[in-house]
C-alpha cells in the first residue's frame, strides 16, 4: 500500500459502516456474473469505520487457522477455523493509522505501521487461548530509534526479519536476525543503495536464502542484492518495472521468475526471468479489466498461480505456469462499487492457509474468507506469417472470441500466447492492419494443455518492390546498406546485397517512412506512398561519415559501472524540476534515438550512471579520415551532474578522439560547465588535435566518481566534414538550430551556430507566415529562450544570415 510520502494519493473516503462486529453474509449486493472460481464463504465487516490494511495467516498447534488482519486500531486475530463463521478472538491494540503489515516466523507474527511505535512483536504459542506481545524499537546501534515502518518480509529459510520504509536512514531496508530469540529480534545490518536519498527507500522486498529483491518505488526498479553478509550487503542489478513505481514483489516456487507490481492506475502484473542475473528478460505483462483503470497492488505466488490484490477489482488468480503466457483463471470482485483507479476495495489476500482458503483484507468491505478452485489455463499459442512470404507478422491481434481477457497481440518475430480458463471449442480471430482478418472455427482448449496454432494471413492489396541503393555521383551499388520501410502495419527491415539491390515480394501498400544508411555514407530519411504503379525505389547515399542513430551501425557501449550507454527514444527524467535525462533527442535528424545513459524513466536516481566509481563507455565504429583534407568532427552531447545527499557533484564527462595511436581529449565536462542538461553543439578540427589516418575512432566516456550523484549523458548526430582551411573550432562549419523542449508548454530554449556571422537573425512567424518575433544575435552561436507569450499552436523557426544561410524548424506551443 502507498506509504506516508505518499498519502496524497489516497482518495477513498472510509464508509460508516452499521453491522457491528457480526457475520455479514448479504449486506452488500455483490455482482456475482464476474466472479468465477472463487466462492464467497463468508463477509465479516467491523463496526465503527474500522477501515482494513494488509492480512496474513496462521496456523496453530491444534489446526486452527487464523486470519491475521491489519486494522486501522490494531492487529485483529481472527479464528477462520469455520470458514462460514468466523470469530473474532484478539485485538492487539496498535496506533491508530491506515497502514498496518504483518508476516509471521514460526509462531511469532510481527506487525508494522506508520502509525509509529516500532515493530510489534506477538507470540502466538498459546492460541486459542491467549497472545503476549510487545514493542520493538530497534537495539545495538539503532537502539531506541525504530518507530515508522511500512513494510515487512520474512526470510524463513535463514531466519531474518526485514524491515522496509521506517525512519531509520529515509527507508532503507533494515535486517533483523530472528535465530537467537524471535520474541527479541537482533539488529543485523542495513543495505543503502549506492545512490542515497529518496532512491535508496524500498517499499516492500521479497528475500528467499539470501538473495532479495528489493522494490524501489521512487525510483521505480527492483534492486537484487546478495545479503549473506548482513554487515556488507552487495548490489548484484537492477531492473525497472514497466510502471515506474515499483510497488511488491514475489518469487516463483522454483526461484526463476520474478513478478512485481506497480502501484499506479492501469498498472501491470509483471513476470522477469531471473535465473541470469546479468541479463533479465521481461516475460510478461498483465492486466486483468483492460480500460478499467484499476490499480494492481500485491502480489504472491502459489504452485505457480499469481494470488493478487487488485484494489477495486478484488482478488484475481492468474495461472503463470508459463510466464510468458499469464491466463486469469480466477476472480472475486470484494469492491463491486465500482472498478477504477481509486484505492478502493482488496488490499491484500493471503493464500497460505492450509485449507486453501483465501483470506482478504478490504479496505472498506471488511474480511472476506473465500474458497478458490484452482484451474490451470487453456494456453494457446503459435506463430503468424504472411501467405506468400513466410515472413513474420507482429502487430497481430489475437482474439478468443467469447472468451474474457483473451485479446493479445503478436511480438516482432510473429509469436503470440493466449488463452482462457474455460476448456471448451472456440473461434479464434486473426487481424492486422493490411491483412484480411481470419477465423478459425473449433479450436479445441483444454485445461493444462497447450494447443500450438500457426496461421498464415493474406495480404490486401499486396505488391512486390524491389529497389536500390547507390552513392551519390558515382552510382556504384552500395552492399550491406540498411532499408527500413515504416508504416502503420509495423516496420520493415531490409539489408542490400552485393550489388545494392533489396526486394519486397510482399507489401503492404500505403506511406512509408523510409530510412536508410550504412556506416560510412550519410544516412537519408524520406516519405514515400508506394503501390502497385510505384517504380523501383532508388535510394541515393552521400559519401561521408554520419550517424543520427536512426539506424545500429555498431557503436559499442561497455561499463565498469551499471545503466550502460544505449541506443533509443530518450525518456524524460527529472530532478528538482531539471530535466536530468533528455526527453527528446536532437529534433534536426531523421527519427528520435540517440544514445543515452540507460532510458529506465523513473527518478532521477533510478537509471542514471552508478554506482559510484564506475564509468560508461560509447565507441564509435572505425571512420577513415585519410582522404579528407581537412576533417572536421561535429556532434551534439548532453551532460547532467547533480548533487544528492552524498555531497557536491563531482562527475565528468569526457570526449576522446583517437587514431589508434594518439588518443586526444577534445573535451571534459564538469558539473560547472556552460548548458549542462541541455543539447549542445560542438565542432572540432581535427588535425588540431592529432594526424587523421584510416583508424580514427570517438571516444566518449562518463565518470560517476565517488559518492555518488546524478549522473546522465547523452549523444547525438555525429558527422564529419571536409572543412576548407582555417575553420574554426569556436564557430560551426555549417548553420545549425535547435529548439529544446519541442513540444513546449513554457519557455523553449534556442540554442544556434552560424557559419559566417553576419547580421544573423532568428525569425519567428505562425503557421501562416506571419511574423512574430524578430531576434538579432549578438554572436556566432549562443543561445535564446522564446514562447513565454506565445499562444498554443504552431510556429516555425528560422535562423537567417547575410549569407543566405539558413535552417528552420517547427516548434509545436501547448498550454
Amino acid at each position: 500500500m502507498k506509504n506516508a510520502y505518499l498519502r496524497f494519493f489516497k482518495k477513498y473516503t472510509m464508509k460508516k459502516i452499521i453491522c457491528a462486529f457480526v457475520l455479514i453474509i448479504s449486506c452488500f449486493s455483490f455482482a456475482t456474473a464476474q466472479n468465477y472460481n472463487i466462492q464467497l464463504a463468508s463477509n465479516y465487516v467491523y463496526s465503527g469505520g474500522v477501515a482494513l490494511a494488509n492480512i496474513g495467516g496462521y496456523v496453530d498447534s491444534l489446526g486452527n487457522e487464523y486470519a491475521l488482519v491489519g486494522t486501522s486500531q490494531g492487529l485483529s486475530i481472527m479464528d477462520v477455523s469455520v470458514p462460514a463463521v468466523p470469530i473474532q478472538r484478539f485485538l492487539v491494540p496498535g496506533p491508530i493509522s491506515d497502514w498496518r503489515e504483518v508476516k509471521t516466523y514460526r509462531h511469532f507474527a510481527y506487525v508494522t505501521t506508520e502509525g509509529g511505535g516500532g515493530l510489534t512483536v506477538i507470540d502466538l504459542n498459546d492460541l486459542p487461548g491467549n497472545v503476549s506481545y510487545h514493542q520493538y524499537t530497534g537495539d545495538g546501534i539503532i537502539a531506541g530509534q525504530l518507530d515508522v515502518i511500512h513494510s515487512l518480509h520474512c526470510d524463513t529459510a535463514t531466519g531474518y526479519l526485514y524491515l522496509y520504509g521506517s525512519n531509520i536512514n529515509s527507508g532503507v531496508p533494515l535486517f533483523l536476525n530472528l535465530n537467537l530469540d524471535p520474541y527479541n529480534p537482533q539488529y543485523a545490518g542495513r543495505y543503502i543503495y549506492p545512490t542515497g536519498g529518496n532512491i535508496a527507500y524500498v517499499h516492500d522486498g521479497y528475500v528467499q536464502n539470501d538473495t532479495a529483491y528489493f522494490c524501489h518505488v521512487f525510483g521505480g526498479f527492483f534492486s537484487v542484492v546478495d545479503v549473506s553478509n548482513k554487515a556488507n550487503p552487495v548490489l548484484l542489478t537492477t531492473q525497472s518495472t514497466p510502471g515506474s513505481f515499483t510497488h511488491n514483489c514475489w518469487l516463483s516456487d522454483d526461484h526463476h521468475t520474478l513478478f512485481t507490481t506497480d502501484e499506479i492506475p492501469n498498472s501491470n502484473l509483471t513476470a522477469y526471468d531471473v535465473t541470469n542475473l546479468t541479463n533479465i528478460d521481461e516475460l510478461s505483462r498483465f492486466k486483468t479489466d483492460p480500460g478499467s483503470n484499476s490499480i494492481v497492488h500485491n502480489t504472491h505466488i502459489l504452485n505457480d498461480y499469481a494470488v493478487t490484490s487488485w484494489y477495486t477489482e478484488g482478488v484475481v488468480i492468474v495461472d503463470v505456469a508459463r510466464p510468458r503466457n499469464p491466463i486469469e483463471v480466477g476472480k472475486y470482485d470484494t469492491y463491486p462499487a465500482s472498478n477504477s483507479g481509486n484505492f478502493n476495495g482488496d488490499w491484500g489476500v493471503y493464500p497460505y492457509l492450509p485449507s486453501g482458503n483465501l483470506v482478504v483484507s478490504d479496505i472498506d468491505n471488511g474480511l472476506f474468507i473465500l474458497t478458490p478452485t484452482y484451474v490451470r489455463g487453456c494456453y494457446l499459442e503459435g506463430v503468424v506469417i504472411d501467405s506468400l512470404t513466410g515472413t513474420a507478422l507482429n502487430g497481430v491481434m489475437i482474439q478468443v472470441l467469447t472468451a474474457n481477457n483473451s485479446s493479445r497481440i503478436s511480438d516482432i518475430s510473429g509469436g503470440y500466447r493466449t488463452g482462457t480458463a474455460v476448456a471448451g471449442n472456440y473461434n479464434v480471430q486473426f487481424s492486422k492492419t493490411g491483412y484480411y482478418s481470419k477465423t478459425i472455427s473449433g479450436v479445441s482448449l483444454a485445461n493444462g494443455i497447450l494447443t500450438l496454432l500457426n496461421v498464415q494471413l493474406v495480404c490486401i492489396n499486396c505488391v512486390s518492390l524491389s529497389g536500390q541503393v547507390i552513392e551519390t555521383g558515382t552510382n556504384n551499388p552500395v552492399s550491406g546498406a540498411t532499408v527500413v520501410l515504416n508504416s502503420a502495419s509495423g516496420p520493415q527491415v531490409l539489408t542490400s546485397d552485393g550489388t545494392g539491390n533489396f526486394s519486397v515480394p510482399n507489401l503492404v501498400t500505403g506511406s512509408y517512412d523510409i530510412v536508410a544508411g550504412e556506416w560510412g555514407y550519410r544516412t537519408t530519411c524520406l516519405n514515400q506512398t508506394l503501390n502497385s504503379g510505384s517504380s523501383p525505389l532508388i535510394i541515393a547515399l552521400d559519401k561521408g561519415y554520419y550517424d543520427d542513430f536512426s539506424l545500429d551501425f555498431g557503436w559499442t557501449a561497455s561499463s565498469l559501472a551499471t545503466n550502460n550507454w544505449v541506443r533509443a527514444v530518450p525518456v524524460a527524467t527529472t530532478d528538482n524540476g531539471a530535466t536530468a535525462n533528455p526527453g527528446a533527442d536532437v529534433n534536426t535528424d531523421c527519427i528520435n534515438y540517440c544514445y543515452v545513459t540507460d532510458n529506465g524513466g523513473g527518478g532521477p536516481f533510478a537509471h542514471d550512471v552508478d554506482p559510484a566509481d564506475g564509468k560508461v563507455t560509447l565507441t564509435s565504429p572505425v571512420f577513415d579520415l585519410s582522404t579528407y583534407a581537412h576533417p572536421e568532427l561535429h556532434y551534439y552531447r548532453w551532460f547532467y551532474d547533480a548533487n544528492n545527499t552524498n555531497g557536491s557533484p563531482n562527475d565528468t564527462m569526457v570526449v576522446l578522439l583517437t587514431n589508434g595511436i594518439t588518443t586526444v581529449t577534445l573535451e571534459t565536462l564538469t558539473p560547472s560547465s556552460t548548458g549542462n542538461g541541455t543539447w549542445l553543439y560542438k565542432s572540432w578540427n581535427v588535425m588540431n588535435h592529432l594526424t587523421a589516418n584510416n583508424n580514427m575512432q570517438l571516444i566518449v566516456r562518463i565518470w560517476d566518481a565517488s559518492p555518488g550523484n546524478v549522473v546522465e549523458g547523452g549523444f547525438d548526430k555525429f558527422e564529419v566534414v571536409d572543412a576548407g582551411v582555417g575553420i574554426s573550432e569556436t564557430a560551426a562549419s555549417v548553420t545549425s538550430l535547435d529548439v529544446f523542449p519541442n513540444p513546449a508548454k513554457g519557455i523553449a530554449e534556442v540554442t544556434y551556430h552560424v557559419k559566417d556571422f553576419n547580421n544573423a537573425r532568428i525569425l519567428v512567424s505562425d503557421i501562416a507566415g506571419r511574423e512574430v518575433e524578430l531576434i538579432p544575435l549578438k554572436g556566432s552561436e549562443g543561445k535564446i529562450f522564446i514562447g513565454e507569450k506565445f499562444k498554443a499552436g504552431i510556429y516555425f523557426i528560422t535562423l537567417l544570415d547575410d549569407n543566405k544561410n539558413k535552417q528552420v524548424l517547427k516548434l509545436v506551443k501547448t498550454e
